[in-house]
């Protein structure tokens, strides 16, 4: 919450200020990063759930005679999105909006919905900085990249490089392959296809250079065709509230039920008067949830 008197932006009070550089407002919305990188949905509810099954498996052989296979069905784990809400408040003395000679001082609606939005971002993006941290796990009980993704049958499956390399066509190549071989929920291999690369924007450049060059980047070999170009369709995402590490990268796929951004109650702005202190207050708050049910939705390189 913020407090907004007149001793507290004094020099608004000047007849002599030319302007005033403050925070640049717009339409917040429009300018979100994580509606580009992740799945955006509503919630009719304060929760929601999904649960996983797999499938039946292979069907066999039927001897002459005999009887046909029996398949089974496993049940996986439940996973539920509660609604968080957010918000923020900002108090603007009567004083203050009486006397206050430049506008942009105070613009209380705006900066609190400039405030929301990027705590959206933000809050978005904590995903992909604890996609390894074992302290936030999905309903598998592990992170969202692990070596370890466990199958309703008991098995094991990664979304993960095997050996953690920087973005290059070779590591999209070796992804790529990984990728084409993921296995579904009964273990058997169904395969993905990436979508979007997301990655620290200290990466823009080289990915500009693997995803757009009709030639292969790799120094010696710029006359190869550069398959990546060719036969992968990746749009490239720069996220730029990723910035505990400039290393790191990972590719969103196909796969259903992937990061989902789930909206129970989009901004909504309140302005009312507390009567007794003659304080104008200026109010914002929202509800969502975020995360993940499948996994293979993502493709991780802890490089």
């Amino acid at each position: 919450m913020s407090e907004i008197f007149t001793s507290t932006a004094a020099l608004a009070l000047k007849d002599t200020l030319e302007d005033i550089d403050t925070d640049e407002h717009g339409s917040e919305g429009s300018k979100a990063v994580f509606t580009k990188w992740m799945t955006v949905k509503t919630m009719g509810d304060n929760y929601i759930e999904y649960y996983e099954v797999a499938g039946s498996g292979l069907a066999g052989e039927k001897p002459e005679g005999e009887s046909i296979p029996v398949g089974t069905i496993v049940e996986g784990p439940l996973t539920r999105f509660n609604a968080r809400t957010f918000g923020q408040r900002m108090i603007v003395s009567e004083e203050a909006m009486e006397d206050m000679k430049y506008d942009k001082v105070i613009q209380a609606a705006k900066r609190n919905n400039r405030s929301l939005w990027k705590l959206a971002d933000f809050d978005a993006t904590l995903m992909l900085v604890r996609a390894t941290n074992t302290g936030f796990v999905g309903g598998d009980g592990q992170p969202l990249a692990s070596t370890a993704h466990v199958l309703p049958g008991g098995a094991t499956y990664s979304n993960m490089l095997a050996t953690a390399m920087s973005p290059s066509k070779a590591a999209l190549v070796i992804a790529n392959a990984q990728l084409m071989q993921m296995v579904g929920h009964d273990n058997l291999i169904d395969g993905v296809e990436a979508k979007k690369a997301v990655f620290p924007v200290q990466q823009w450049g080289i990915w500009r250079e693997v995803l757009g060059s009709s030639y292969d980047p790799t120094p010696g070999a710029f006359n190869a065709i550069n398959v990546i170009n060719r036969d992968m369709n990746i749009a490239p995402v720069p996220v730029k509230y990723w910035t505990n590490t400039t290393t790191n990268w990972g590719l969103i796929t196909d796969a259903d039920l992937g990061l989902m951004w789930f909206w129970r109650r989009k901004p909504k702005s309140n302005t009312w008067v507390t009567e007794d202190k003659t304080m104008m207050n200026y109010a914002i708050t929202a509800r969502w949830s975020r995360g993940w049910v499948n996994p293979r939705s993502f493709f991780f390189s802890n490089a």
